[in-house]
């Protein structure tokens, strides 16, 4: 996870987020979760190509990242924190706050092709990528 670079005076604070510094992408595509009913979750997929790097612009999200490397656990609480989602990484986003705005800036556009969107199917995914390794 990254601290982001957060400049403040009287007049606020202006958080800085550049492609080439904490985005290794292109970024060509951008949006944000809202609304997310409490309990539900989000995510449970992966994708085979696309970067991912979210920001909680607002409230808090928890996120489980898992890859070749195993799982991880994020909590995305402050505007000040980013985190990289690289391709073949299964991610599952919860415990969203009510007021939890999930901002995304992605490598590619929408493609439901190079999505995994069985659990099942990314373990053997990743189980044929290890043993290529």
């Amino acid at each position: 996870m990254d601290k982001l670079k957060t400049h403040t005076d009287k007049r606020g604070s202006l958080t800085i987020v550049e492609e080439g510094h904490e985005i290794p992408f292109d970024i060509q595509r951008v949006y944000w979760i809202h609304g997310v009913p409490q309990g539900e979750e989000r995510g449970r997929h992966s994708n085979k190509e696309m970067y991912e790097y979210v920001v909680a612009v607002n409230g808090s999200v928890d996120i489980t990242l898992e890859d070749i490397n195993g799982r991880r656990d994020y909590r995305l609480d402050s505007k000040e924190k980013g985190l990289l989602i690289p391709p073949d990484t299964w991610d599952e986003l919860r415990n969203f706050s009510p007021d939890a705005v999930l901002l995304v800036l992605a490598s590619h556009s929408y493609n439901p092709d190079t999505y995994i969107n069985s659990y099942d199917e990314f373990l053997e995914y990743i189980k044929s990528k290890k043993s290529n390794q």
